[in-house]
This record gives C-alpha cells, sequence and structure tokens, in this order.
C-alpha cells in the first residue's frame, strides 16, 4: 500500500462504510520518511496483531497465538491483565489466551502498538517520559469522555488517542537534532504544532496518521489520529471526544493546571453536546486511575490535580451556562411569538378581501363546504344569503371606483355587525356578497334579509357634494329546506337564482329559492 495517501477503496473499513481520505504529505517530507531507515517500528508480534485486527471478525485465540510467539509482549499483557485496572476478581490469569480475554481487542491493540516504542531515558533529544504522560492520559480521557457520549467508540478511542503522537517520534527519527533544536518544549503543544507547519508543511498529527498506515492499522484510526488536533466542536461526539483528551492532557501537565482548566472549561461552555460537571467527574476519575495506567506503561506518574477548585469553577460555568441558555430560550421564545403572530397575519391575509377586510371568496367556499357537509351529516338547517348592491357600476361611472369603493367598505362593515356571530360574511366578487348562516331556518335568514334592507333605507353610504347617497340591495336566500341540494355549489346557485329574481322584480327587495320540482 502507498504510504503518501490512503484512496477510497483502500480507506474503506470492515463495516463496509468508507472512512474519509487523508490529506497528502508535502512531496520533500514525504519522500524522506520513505527513504528513513529508523522510523520506529513495531515487533514481529505487535505488526501480526494489528493485522489481524483489520480483518472483519477478529478472534481472540488468534490475537493470543500471534501474541505468544513474542514473549516480552506476552508478559506485558499478563501484566496488564492482573493489574488493579483491569482485573475485577482476585483470580490471576496465567495464559495469554485468558489475558486477551480479560483486557479486550481494544486494550490488546493498544499495548502491542505501543510496545517497543521509545520508553523514557532512551534518547537526550525529545522529553519521553512527558510524551508518554501525555499519550496515558489522552487516552484514558478518550475513553472516558467517549463512555459518556459515545460508547461504542471508547475501546478504539483509548487506542487512538495513545497513538496521536506517533508523529513527532517519526519527525525526530528523520530529521533528528534539526527537529528537536528547532520545535518548542513538547508541553507547547500548539506552538510545536505552528512549527513543524513552518519547517515541514504540515504538523505531527498527521505525519502520525502516516506512520499508522505504515504499520497496517485500519484506515478509519489513521484518520482519526489525523484529525485529533482539531478545533472542538459540536456535531461529532468521537471527535469531540478525542480532540478534547489531548487538550485534557496538556492542561493536566502544565505547570498551572487549574488555570489551564479553568480556560478549557470556558471554551468548552458554548459547546451543547458537553455538560461541564460531567467533564469534571471524568477528570476525577481519571486521578483515581492515572496511578495504576502510568505503572503499567513504565512512565512516571503524572502529578495530581485540585479538582476541588475545578468544581467550585465548574459550578460558576454552569451557572453562566444556564443564564445564557434562559436567555437563549427567551430569544427563542419571543422569535416563535413573531413568527407565529406573523403567521397568523399571512393566515388572516390569506383569508380576508383586501379591501372590505371581510371573508374573501377561496375562504367562503372553502368554509361552505365543511357547514354544507356538516349539516346534511347531522340533518340540521342551513342558509345561504346572496347579496348584490343595486346600479353599483353606475355609482362607479358617476363619482369613480374610489368612490365605488368607499361605498363597498361602508357596506362591508355595516352587515358585518347585522350577522349573527355564528354568521359568515364575505365578499364573493366586486359587489356582491355572500353569508353562511349555519344552523338557520328559512324564516330566520328572512330576518336578516329584512333588516339588510331597512338599513340601508335608513342610512345613507356615502355622500356626494353633501347629499347623502342610498345604496338598495337584492337579496336571494337558499336554504335546506327548500330543496335537495346535490352539492354546495347547487345551493350557492339557488341564492344566486333568488337574487336575480329580485333584480328582474325592480330590485331592493328579498326572495327566497323557489324549487319548480
Amino acid at each position: 500500500m502507498p504510504l503518501d495517501r490512503i484512496s477510497t477503496s483502500e480507506s474503506e473499513s470492515t463495516n463496509g462504510l468508507k472512512t474519509p481520505e487523508l490529506p497528502t504529505l508535502p512531496d520533500t517530507l514525504r519522500l524522506r520518511l520513505g527513504e528513513c531507515r529508523t522510523l520506529p517500528s513495531l515487533p514481529a508480534a505487535a505488526a501480526r496483531v494489528i493485522s489481524l485486527a483489520r480483518a472483519p471478525e477478529p478472534r481472540l485465540a488468534d490475537f493470543a497465538a500471534a501474541i505468544q510467539q513474542d514473549p516480552a509482549l506476552t508478559l506485558r499483557l499478563l501484566s496488564m491483565a492482573n493489574s488493579a485496572y483491569f482485573s475485577r476478581s482476585a483470580n490471576r490469569v496465567v495464559t495469554c489466551h485468558d489475558a486477551v480475554s480479560r483486557l479486550g481487542l481494544d486494550a490488546t491493540l493498544a499495548a502491542a502498538m505501543s510496545f517497543g516504542l521509545p520508553r523514557p531515558g532512551a534518547s537526550d533529544l525529545l522529553d519521553y517520559d512527558y510524551l508518554w504522560q501525555r499519550s496515558i492520559i489522552a487516552a484514558l480521557a478518550a475513553q472516558q469522555l467517549a463512555e459518556q457520549l459515545c460508547p461504542d467508540e471508547a475501546g478504539q478511542l483509548f487506542t487512538t488517542a495513545l497513538m496521536q503522537d506517533i508523529g513527532i517520534l517519526a519527525l525526530e527519527a528523520v530529521d533528528g537534532e534539526r527537529y528537536s533544536s528547532h520545535v518548542p518544549c513538547l508541553r507547547h503543544h500548539d506552538k510545536l504544532r505552528d512549527t513543524e507547519h513552518r519547517l515541514y508543511g504540515c504538523d505531527h498529527s498527521l505525519v502520525g496518521a502516516w506512520l499508522a498506515i505504515s504499520w497496517g492499522v485500519p484506515a478509519s484510526m489513521a484518520v482519526s489520529i489525523a484529525e485529533s488536533h482539531g478545533p472542538l466542536e459540536d456535531g461529532n461526539p468521537k471527535r469531540l471526544c478525542l480532540r478534547l483528551s489531548c487538550r485534557i492532557a496538556d492542561g493536566w501537565l502544565t505547570h498551572s493546571p487549574a488555570a489551564a482548566f479553568s480556560d478549557l472549561l470556558h471554551q468548552l461552555a458554548p459547546l451543547e453536546s458537553l455538560d461541564i460537571a460531567m467533564l469534571v467527574s471524568v477528570l476525577e476519575d481519571l486521578q483515581q486511575r492515572l496511578p495504576t495506567l502510568a505503572k503499567l506503561f513504565e512512565i512516571t506518574c503524572p502529578p495530581d490535580i485540585n479538582s476541588t477548585t475545578l468544581l467550585a469553577e465548574a459550578k460558576e460555568l454552569l451557572f453562566e451556562q444556564n443564564l445564557l441558555l434562559n436567555q437563549r430560550l427567551a430569544e427563542q421564545r419571543h422569535e416563535l411569538e413573531a413568527l407565529l403572530a406573523r403567521h397568523d397575519e399571512l393566515d388572516e391575509q390569506h383569508r380576508t378581501d383586501h379591501l372590505t377586510r371581510l371573508a374573501n371568496r377561496p375562504w367562503l367556499e372553502k368554509l361552505l363546504v365543511q357547514h354544507f357537509d356538516c349539516a346534511m351529516m347531522g340533518n340540521r338547517p342551513l342558509s345561504v344569503m346572496f347579496i348584490d348592491l343595486d346600479h353599483f357600476k353606475d355609482i362607479n361611472d358617476l363619482y369613480g371606483h374610489r368612490f365605488g369603493d368607499e361605498v363597498l367598505v361602508r357596506f362591508a362593515a355595516s352587515l358585518e355587525n347585522m350577522v349573527r356571530e355564528d354568521d359568515i360574511a364575505g365578499r364573493y366578487g366586486g359587489e356582491e356578497f355572500l353569508v353562511i348562516m349555519p344552523n338557520t331556518r328559512r324564516d330566520q335568514a328572512s330576518k336578516l334579509g329584512d333588516r339588510i334592507r331597512h338599513y340601508l333605507a335608513s342610512q345613507p353610504l356615502a355622500k356626494t357634494e353633501g347629499e347623502p347617497l342610498h345604496v338598495t340591495a337584492s337579496i336571494g336566500i337558499a336554504s335546506l329546506q327548500d330543496a335537495e341540494f346535490d352539492n354546495v355549489n347547487a345551493m350557492v346557485d339557488a341564492a344566486d337564482k333568488a337574487m336575480y329574481g329580485v333584480k328582474h322584480d325592480g330590485r331592493d327587495g328579498v326572495a327566497h329559492y323557489e324549487s319548480h320540482d
């Protein structure tokens, strides 16, 4: 497999899902790494373990068979399996198979990958003790965080976080004193990465992914190593756990952990997917587990942190978070109320005639269908009134359409005041109006028609040159008791015919539809 790039087909994981491609290494660095003969390497047994991990269904027996060919690696696994960290009983395991069974595949893979890599004291160029301390804290933190946020990824994240800085070993191997003399102290990780970018065009996370691929690790793990130093953000719990783990390690090993963790907690406050109280609990668990794990990996135990101070800081941040959350909720509630008000306004505009502010024709027709169906199903009365203002064209011709609009508006307001609460009055078109009268019989509908006529006779709808202008109306009514209407259109047509009967008889009157069956 080429070591400078993972192709799409080569980065397909064992479950058939595609893993994103790694970016290409800068050409110069890629060539130098390819020619380097002192890159960190693994014992043959560890390489076989990694190869087995790529199988679709790796088996414990296969892992044990590969490991027991290397006595030193076998002793390491037995020691880990019998440690207080992994052992849940007083029974000691004595076989490689039992050790792998107790540790699980992920912990076994982590032990195999770390075995044989440079240990504290192996070189004067880099502080290996610090490097391994950082890796152990990050591995344990990633696992603990994953158990809360993405439990299925906890084991793999332990291994990935443990190996996320192996690129430093590769850069030291390929550039020796030049690397160690130019890069800042390992404790200043951000400055370290900036220097690496300036010297090589990339940082050690990408080099580490390249090295992991050369060892044959699953491509998904290599991609995670390459992405391990990115920004903290919501959306991907696995990535968040990994990226946060190295920041926890940096804070833990700084000369002022309290200040470092205080800054970290403030960075994490905007993240909605992370509970600050849960993070403090993870840090407290880390403090309990680190001594045993440090002993297993033969490093100096990282120092303790003041969890009481952290807890107080977290409580203060939680209070601030709650204030911000309440503020956001209030803003969202106001936005929702504004949207609902706007929706009601648009809905009202959709249902209302823009001139008269009565119901428009589409809304009238929809309501009429509903009331017609309910009346037919419940055997209840229903009446429909069709109103046409007489000689309205003459008003427009004599006084203009603006004057005619004023007449329509005033009539609509008067009609709205005269109908009952359950009635629906609307503009059907032009100078035509329709009134739906649920639970209303013929004689009750006649009373409304007469009331409209008497109002128009007594009250002018406008004035012209100081003189009152009276308008009359032709009114037709259709009631369910008048005929057997097949549908609502037939009922409206019946009221329309009754209205035209009034027109033909001289206008200014009220008439009911008469069936000629």
